[in-house]
């Protein structure tokens, strides 16, 4: 079954920039000094705020802001074609041919040759299932939806063929609970927001990768992941990870740099009833890189709770081009703070996220794969 693997460790932040390299020291931030947490200062003061949901929770963000997805679990995992409805006709039938080679490299088992390199039509137009071949007797599934001007496509890869059907049959059902949500809108009703639509589907697995962009200081990154649990935890130690990055680093000929990391805060932290951990460093400067922030949030969350999932929230200053220690940051200690603060204290569960009694999935038809229309 599907399942995303988080494998982000606080540990080699401390060395992934710079090892390749040796660093001259910079003297500018050899004073540790403890910010205190409760901050109100000119930056948040200025901010003017919107909200934005995200799987099944609410954050205030600033208006001039611009926000990315990787990404998205709702049943299936899933991404947005944005605008490509009309094209997803020419999208389907480019993807064939790039599978060409394999349909001669590998033999097609009969059990799934209905389906392979075939558009297969539910619904009229709007969900369409492709099945490609990639190996001996493994397949990837996709399986396309048109939302208005926009087409989702969940996937499914690497599956044997013993569970093509039991993947058509999921990505169809994740299809199905897919339903438009307006942009820059709350809705109302129960369900995980995503991408520009809302899924109603009750599933163990949901989850988002988002980006939140400041327009008025491009080189501030702020990150989120969420994943709901299933029967067990992650866990993690963000002291130890610093601890362990500091003798990495020393062992590879950094250790004298990385004695000038400054902690701003480390300490356990609940947001939105999530008890977690959080580590605010700022990353000394060296060889031409200058020192920038790195801040880290994570929640180990509660097994089999929609609002209790894993969650890791990071920021990055310095960004460009998405390359971090790219340049000067743009806000001080005390901005990037009092900003990191802001986001974190306004995650909140959005009202009606959860149903009463959550529905389930709907059982489909099991003749319902033997007799698919094929798209001419």
């Amino acid at each position: 079954m599907k399942k995303i693997f988080i494998k982000k460790f606080l540990k080699v932040f401390l060395i992934m920039f710079f090892i390749e390299h040796d660093f001259a020291l910079s003297s500018e931030y050899r004073k540790t000094e403890i910010v205190k947490s409760q901050m109100k200062d000119r930056f948040t003061n200025k901010l003017k705020v919107h909200d934005i949901c995200f799987t099944r929770f609410l954050m205030s963000v600033p208006l001039n802001t611009t926000i990315v997805y990787g990404r998205l679990t709702a049943g299936g995992e899933l991404s947005r074609l944005k605008n490509q409805a009309k094209n997803v006709g020419n999208i389907i039938q480019e993807m064939i041919k790039e599978n060409e080679r394999n349909l001669f490299l590998f033999p097609k088992d009969e059990d799934v040759d209905f389906a392979v390199d075939v558009p297969i039509l539910i619904n009229g137009e709007n969900i369409t299932h492709l099945v490609n071949i990639v190996g001996f007797s493994y397949y990837d599934i996709y399986t396309f939806i048109k939302i208005g001007s926009d087409a989702y496509v969940i996937e499914a890869k690497g599956m044997p063929k013993s569970l093509v059907r039991e993947y058509l049959e999921e990505n169809l059902s994740t299809a199905k609970h897919l339903i438009s949500m307006e942009e820059k809108t709350i809705p109302d009703d129960p369900g995980i927001c995503l991408d520009g639509v809302i899924s109603t589907i009750d599933s163990p697995y949901e989850g988002i990768e988002m980006g939140i962009r400041l327009h008025d200081h491009p080189d501030v990154h702020f990150s989120i992941t969420t994943m709901k649990n299933s029967n067990s935890l992650q866990k993690f130690d963000l002291a130890k990870d610093i601890t362990d990055g500091q003798k990495e680093a020393a062992e590879k000929g950094l250790g004298e740099w990385a004695t000038h990391l400054k902690v701003l805060r480390l300490r356990k932290r609940g947001v939105n009833n999530w008890d977690g951990e959080e580590a605010l460093l700022r990353i000394p400067s060296g060889y031409g890189k200058p020192s920038v922030h790195k801040f880290t949030f994570r929640a180990s969350g509660k097994t089999n709770a929609a609002l209790y999932p894993f969650v890791e929230m990071t920021l990055d200053t310095g960004v460009k081009g998405n390359m971090s220690t790219a340049q000067k940051p743009s806000l001080s200690d005390e901005d990037a703070i009092a900003l990191w603060d802001s986001l974190l204290d306004s995650i909140r569960v959005r009202p009606n996220a959860v149903a009463p009694s959550a529905a389930t999935t709907s059982n489909l038809d099991e003749s319902l794969f033997k007799s698919f229309p094929t798209e001419k």
